[in-house]
């Protein structure tokens, strides 16, 4: 754990009694790049509360105060992930605080664990929690730890299915023809977003996010070759290189799965990455 990180965990640890002095709170965790251990100097300090039923917004805030801190943003109820988020300040330092019943959490580790979707939120979640460092209650963090440790086949091969599908590269070809860079770039980041949840799914590695990509690289026992520098200088190098590059790898990931995972037939996906659109100066022949 680098320095960053350490004194992130010690305000965390200051901060989770007055948290879990609410009887409503069931357990605090730190998450986020401190729990990794590799904050840096822009790092926020992230954690979760686990609430044995909904918190109302006074529950939310009652602790800023005693803590020392400064309410920035409070806000709503987000019904689609079913959680609370708020941001405070504590000497200027953000505290990002993400709020979750623990009905709700239970539900997430089953959803993702036991029935194998690919939701990046919930899987997110989880890798949050896996990684978390308990601050209070430590004995229900760890029970979902324990039960997130199993990485099911199921979902191995479900996160490959959900992201093999490339699109066709020819496209990407034209676009930066035609000049269109911003196209041709966010092509590039859509290709390396897929690439890289297929690779998590064959290394069992629950999505974290696109945040700090080297470091989740850095685990990855199945991946191209200097995956990570590689996709950097794709958005270095000129369009053209970066195109060929991509296609390279974007190959190498579906070679990977052939390798390690045969049940999965990337066939179809290859085909129609590779497929091609005939170009045409002049109108066919008996058209006009």
């Amino acid at each position: 754990m680098n320095e960053a990180s350490k004194w992130r965990l010690e305000i965390a640890h200051k901060v989770a009694p007055i948290i879990a002095a609410n009887p409503n709170v069931q357990a605090v965790m730190l998450g986020g790049s401190a729990a990794r251990g590799c904050a840096d100097r822009y790092s926020d300090i992230e954690i979760g509360v686990f609430w044995a039923t909904p918190p109302s917004d006074e529950q939310r805030i009652a602790h800023i105060a005693p803590a020392g801190g400064v309410l920035w943003t409070l806000d709503p109820y987000d019904a689609s992930v079913e959680e609370w988020m708020e941001e405070w300040g504590l000497g200027g330092v953000k505290m990002d605080m993400r709020n979750l019943t623990v009905e709700r959490m239970n539900r997430t580790v089953a959803d993702v664990v036991d029935r194998c979707e690919t939701s990046g939120y919930k899987q997110q979640t989880i890798s949050a929690v896996l990684h978390g460092i308990p601050l209070y209650n430590a004995p229900m963090v760890e029970g979902w730890q324990a039960k997130a440790r199993h990485y099911p086949d199921r979902l191995r091969v479900a996160m490959v299915e959900a992201n093999l599908g490339i699109d066709p590269w020819w496209w990407v070809a034209m676009i930066a023809g035609r000049g269109d860079l911003p196209l041709v770039y966010q092509a590039f980041a859509n290709a390396a977003k897929q690439m890289l949840a297929m690779l998590m799914g064959l290394n069992r590695i629950y999505h974290p996010g696109f945040k700090w990509m080297a470091r989740t690289i850095a685990e990855m026992a199945i991946a191209p070759p200097n995956l990570a520098a590689r996709l950097n200088d794709v958005f270095h190098d000129a369009p053209q290189t970066g195109i060929e590059q991509m296609q390279q790898l974007a190959l190498a990931v579906y070679n990977l799965i052939d390798q390690h995972m045969p049940e999965v037939d990337t066939s179809a996906a290859r085909r129609r990455f590779l497929s091609l659109r005939q170009p045409f100066d002049q109108p066919p022949a008996g058209v006009l």
